[in-house]
This record gives structure tokens, sequence and C-alpha cells, in this order.
């Protein structure tokens, strides 16, 4: 019985920290936001998986909220 107590307290936890905090970084560019050249190591491009933000929703934020496309502002119902 506490057990479940205590893994529904984490799980709310969780979803309430996803609507105050619905971003990471982005793990492909590790938020510079910038994919470099392998042969070229001074090129660079906009990372693809970010789109040159450098940030991504967090699983919960699409999964509670529907996402924030990234920009970390929800958007209005």
């Amino acid at each position: 019985m506490v057990a479940l107590v205590i893994v529904v307290i984490v799980g709310l936890g969780y979803v309430v920290s996803t609507r105050i905090h619905p971003l990471r970084k982005c793990p492909t560019c590790n938020m510079t936001g910038r994919h470099f050249g392998g042969v070229f190591k001074g090129s660079y491009r906009p990372c693809r998986a970010c789109r040159g933000s450098g940030r991504r929703d967090r699983v919960g934020t699409k999964v509670f909220w529907g996402g924030t496309n990234h920009t970390g502002v929800f958007p209005k119902k």
C-alpha cells in the first residue's frame, strides 16, 4: 500500500514537472543547434533533429500535454 502511494506521488510529480519544464536538450547536437561535418571539421549545418534550436520536447510533454513543437510554449486551445 505504501509503495502504491509513493508511485502515485512520483507519477504526479513527473506530470507537473513536464508542464513546468517541457523541454530537454537535443541529444543529437548536445544543445549547440549545429551538426559539424565529418571531413571538414570547421563546417556545420543546423541540426536536423531540433532544427537548430538545441531543444526538444520531453516525452511526457508530448504524452500528457500534446507537445510544444520544441518551442517551450504550449499552444492555445
